[in-house]
């Protein structure tokens, strides 16, 4: 038994918890990732090639890499702006269409992290094929979770903006600046509040899958995040900040060598998989300290263990 994984964490474990896992068990993590939503990437970037997208952009002659990779890049957003063709709708139309099913299959991947993080608090030894058949037996409850949740984000999302945009436009015609404050209150309100309330519902994917007859778990993910809401609101935010620093970064970076061509959207495919694993473990982790916290897992376990000895 994973003794740092069995009992409460304060806020600093849990980060520290989240990219130790992910560094140690990489490998395993990454390639459940890959194997499942990497394929959809693949049918991107060929739709990309087919469409018009350079498979590699290189600097232009006669000036250094760095700006050459600025002109190059500015200029494939450009040429892509300005070329709307029936091959280019026909191209965007299936990119979104893949994209749409590779958000059906994420439940997945995130139900192979789960079940894999509890095979590690427990001490068990697990494998890539073992931890994929143990979430897709799952499957059902996770996508129907991931579904509602989703639905329900978009509700709570679109309406206030449509509100909010009004209010703030109104506010515009009486004064510029009761407009640009009225916009700075109001969205920071509706973007905390979307944010607490997919926290307070968003844990109904864990219980989905590892709690037999909870699906979809909003209730029951309400009850898990008591008193621990803002914490986790924290930690979020600082997985988002960290993640979207290295992420910016290396697009940036990528951007100036490749411009925006098919192997840059590849390899910035592959740094939203990894981000998207690390996120996934640290929402695994938050899962299982909150179980901890409300059900009292760990005692459960001592108490199996003495038995057992």
């Amino acid at each position: 038994m994973n003794g740092s994984l069995n009992k409460p964490k304060g806020f600093g474990q849990i980060l520290d918890q989240t990219f130790r896992l992910s560094k140690q068990h990489f490998k395993t993590f990454f390639l459940v990732f890959l194997t499942l939503v990497g394929p959809f990437f693949l049918l991107q970037a060929l739709i990309g090639l087919l469409t018009g997208t350079s498979f590699l952009k290189e600097a232009s002659v006669g000036t250094d890499i760095f700006t050459g990779g600025l002109e190059s890049w500015a200029n494939d957003l450009a040429a892509e702006e300005e070329m709307v063709t029936t091959a280019n709708v026909i191209g965007s139309l299936l990119v979104s269409l893949i994209t749409f099913i590779s958000f059906l299959i994420y439940p997945a991947a995130q139900g192979a992290i789960i079940f894999a993080v509890d095979h590690i608090r427990k001490g068990e030894s697990f494998t890539y094929k073992q931890i994929l058949k143990e979430s897709f037996s799952r499957y059902g409850p996770l996508l129907g979770s991931s579904l509602l949740i989703a639905v329900i984000a978009g509700g709570m999302t679109i309406i206030p903006l449509i509100v909010v945009a009004f209010l703030v436009t109104f506010g515009s015609l009486v004064h510029p600046i009761i407009g640009i404050l009225m916009s700075i209150v109001l969205f920071t309100a509706l973007f905390v509040g979307v944010l607490y309330f997919m926290v307070r519902w968003g844990f109904g994917v864990a219980v989905s899958a590892m709690e037999k007859g909870s699906a979809p778990g909003l209730g029951r993910s309400w009850h898990l995040t008591k008193r621990r809401s803002w914490t986790i609101v924290g930690l979020f935010l600082i997985y988002a900040l960290i993640i979207g620093i290295i992420t910016a970064a290396l697009e940036l970076t990528l951007g100036l060598f490749l411009g925006n061509s098919v192997v840059y959207q590849l390899l910035v495919n592959l740094v939203t998989l990894f981000t998207t694993m690390v996120i996934s473990v640290g929402y695994a982790i938050i899962y299982f300290d909150l179980k901890i916290r409300n059900d009292g897992d760990d005692l459960d376990q001592l108490i199996d263990e003495y038995e057992t000895v």
